[in-house]
């Protein structure tokens, strides 16, 4: 089935890409949110199919969020949109970390991010 082919594919490539263990200034809100009220983290890591940081909220698995992620290379802050894969409380209605996997991500970031992993 071409659809099941598809989804075993994407968790393969998922998988294939380099982490690296950095801190990158990101601010995130749901895109959903009427306020657009951004709050701002940290990346725990960062590969170029997504990345990990500390959330000050829950968020449940599959919402779409908006986040700015500062990067060395570039002169401003690059927005992407990502797609929670999981949200795990570390600290009682305090912290959560949360992995998310990009959804749109323009050409200059991803090669930006691609960079940024293979030479750290």
């Amino acid at each position: 089935d071409k659809q099941e082919y598809q989804s075993s594919s994407i968790k393969f490539e998922r998988r294939k890409f380099k982490r690296i263990n950095k801190s990158y200034v990101i601010s995130y809100t749901p895109i959903k949110s009427e306020k657009l009220k951004f709050d701002i983290s940290q990346t725990r890591n960062l590969s170029e199919g997504g990345l990990l940081f500390i959330a000050d909220r829950m968020f449940q698995k599959g919402i779409v969020l908006k986040l700015k992620l500062r990067l060395p290379q570039f002169s401003d802050y690059v927005v992407l949109k990502v797609q929670v894969v999981d949200s795990i409380e570390l600290a009682e209605n305090l912290m959560y970390e949360t992995r998310v996997r990009f959804v749109e991500v323009d050409q200059k970031v991803k090669e930006g991010i691609r960079k940024q992993v293979d030479y750290a």
